[in-house]
């Protein structure tokens, strides 16, 4: 009986320690701009190793725009601004993009394939605040982003708190996203 309480505090515990958003389609825009978003609370916040990952689907285009942007909500508001932005991934104008707002820093990937439907994994281990690796993924090929080494620093900030899904363009982008952190590196050991 203690094992199986201890069991469930331990599952209990680990599902504390990840958090999942999700979200789409966006509904269409109804302005000229051709831009439909919406932002959900997202903490990168938590002691020791994580793992930060994205999924973006949509249905690419020469024209359209998929991206999540990711960043912290300096003044509260609900809203990821372009200056609360750390981070941005995603598809634009016919290639995977990832740029830092705050450094101007920008790095890009060609299309792993020529399928219309795209899934981007993005999946980023962090140790204790610092970038181990980084792996992406479009439709289970990599993309080769033409990292030096170890991710820049832009990639990760512990104080993160909201992340903002955007669609831009004339073409059906039909995109959707999940972003989720999670804990690393849990070992469980039954005597």
């Amino acid at each position: 009986m203690k094992i199986a309480l201890t069991m469930i505090a331990v599952a209990i515990t680990l599902q504390s320690l990840s958090a999942t958003v999700a979200s789409g389609p966006l509904p269409p825009c109804e302005f000229a701009d051709t831009e439909s978003a919406t932002n959900h609370l997202f903490s990168t916040t938590r002691p020791g190793s994580q793992i930060l990952s994205f999924q973006i689907g949509l249905l690419a285009s020469p024209s359209n725009n998929v991206e999540i942007a990711i960043g912290r909500d300096s003044d509260e508001d609900g809203e990821l601004s372009i200056d609360e932005t750390a981070m941005v991934v995603g598809w634009d104008c016919g290639e995977w993009v990832v740029r830092s707002p705050e450094s101007g820093a920008a790095l890009y990937a060609q299309a792993a394939s020529g399928n219309v439907s795209k899934l981007l994994e993005w999946t980023l281990h962090v140790s204790n605040g610092e970038m181990r690796s980084l792996a992406a993924m479009e439709n289970g090929e990599p993309l080769d982003f033409a990292l030096p080494g170890r991710p820049p620093a832009w990639m990760f900030d512990s104080t993160w708190n909201l992340v903002k899904f955007t669609a831009r363009g004339v073409d059906d982008a039909g995109g959707i996203f999940r972003a989720q952190r999670l804990a690393n590196g849990t070992l469980i050991r039954l005597r």
